[in-house]
């Protein structure tokens, strides 16, 4: 089969999750077999020129190639740029399957994730704000719009919308698990609850026990953590991404995922299903769609938004070696049974062409 993917990204090693799962999926569709065109080019201003260069070649070559269907996966911002809106409605036009993957919802959340306050800023904004309108025109016109969770499509107007959640690649080989050892990777200021996470963690401490936490996250932002969370002697910390993330996922006997605003009742936390790859259990903040989640695949406990209700979760799982085990069980099961990147695959050609 034939496929068409589109994305905005430049695929080459990066620190950024939004970059590198439109990899994963592309390397998940060559995995299934499939022969794949790719346009993969940065819409950043700086490499405009790259990407209109990039698009016009794309045309030449439909003018010779009909795919069977056509995947993109979405940028960060919005489409930026109209001869990039232009190429989905002619693919339309041409009558070629087309699925389009929305990654995110910060846009409806400004309060949360507000603009620059000086002036360039709130005219970029408002630049960005009127691109927004112009893709979601554009995506109106798509057979069908994916999303991470349905509790983010009803922000979105489009005629058929589905969830098609993250995938997950098998790292089971790669996971020894030390006793008391959790990792988090990812955001810890503002909307993420690091500080709540330390603070969980130096409770956790304050007995006999330890409880280490391998935390990864970037430089920039750990200089934003006070003072007084920095340096205990639990907390084994690291700025850094790739396959160097590998073993510290690896040790780790329980993953965590944070998140305390309105927001994460209307996405699912990546990190679930990079946790799930290692099989490892999970604690986490509780929200509407990892709570779904785990009704149907219980592999963690949930906790309300404190620092102490997060610590006495850790502790429940790590006590219960029967109940540990029962969450790693259904991690891996859940990842063998439809979460890996070419069940994801699969489920788009199923759906565009079946």
């Amino acid at each position: 089969m034939l496929v068409l993917y589109i994305s905005y990204v430049d695929f080459q090693p990066t620190q950024s999750g939004s970059a590198t799962r439109p990899q994963k999926m592309y390397r998940a569709f060559l995995e299934e077999g499939h022969e794949v065109k790719l346009l993969a080019v940065s819409q950043n201003r700086d490499h405009l020129k790259r990407r209109k260069q990039a698009v016009k070649e794309l045309y030449a070559w439909l003018e010779d190639h009909t795919p069977d269907l056509c995947y993109i996966e979405s940028p960060v911002y919005p489409i930026l740029w109209e001869f990039d809106r232009k190429l989905i409605r002619d693919i339309h036009k041409k009558g070629i399957p087309t699925a389009y993957f929305t990654r995110d919802c910060y846009d409806r959340f400004p309060e949360m994730f507000p603009g620059r306050r000086d002036l360039p800023g709130k005219v970029k904004d408002a630049w960005l704000r009127r691109q927004r309108v112009l893709t979601e025109k554009t995506l109106m016109c798509v057979d069908v719009n994916y999303f991470p969770v349905m509790e983010m499509a009803q922000f979105y107007p489009y005629p058929d919308k589905r969830a098609l959640p993250p995938g997950a690649e098998d790292r089971l080989a790669d996971s020894h698990p030390q006793p008391n050892r959790l990792v988090y990777v990812g955001g810890i200021v503002n909307q993420y609850g690091g500080e709540a996470l330390l603070r969980a963690f130096r409770i956790l401490n304050e007995g006999e026990e330890t409880y280490t936490l391998t935390l990864v996250c970037r430089e920039s932002e750990w200089a934003q953590i006070p003072d007084e969370l920095k340096g205990a002697p639990w907390l084994d910390l690291h700025h850094t991404s790739g396959d160097a993330l590998i073993p510290l996922l690896g040790a780790a006997s329980a993953g965590l995922i944070i998140g305390i605003n309105d927001y994460w009742d209307y996405t699912v936390p990546i990190k679930l299903y990079e946790y799930m790859g290692y099989g490892l259990p999970v604690v986490y903040f509780h929200n509407r769609p990892t709570d779904r989640f785990m009704e149907n695949c219980p592999m963690g406990v949930g906790a309300d938004k404190t620092p102490e209700a997060f610590a006495e979760a850790v502790r429940s799982l790590l006590a219960d070696p029967e109940r540990w085990e029962s969450c790693r069980r259904n991690a891996v099961s859940a990842l063998k049974d439809g979460n890996l990147w070419i069940h994801r695959v699969r489920q788009i050609v199923r759906d565009l062409l079946g």
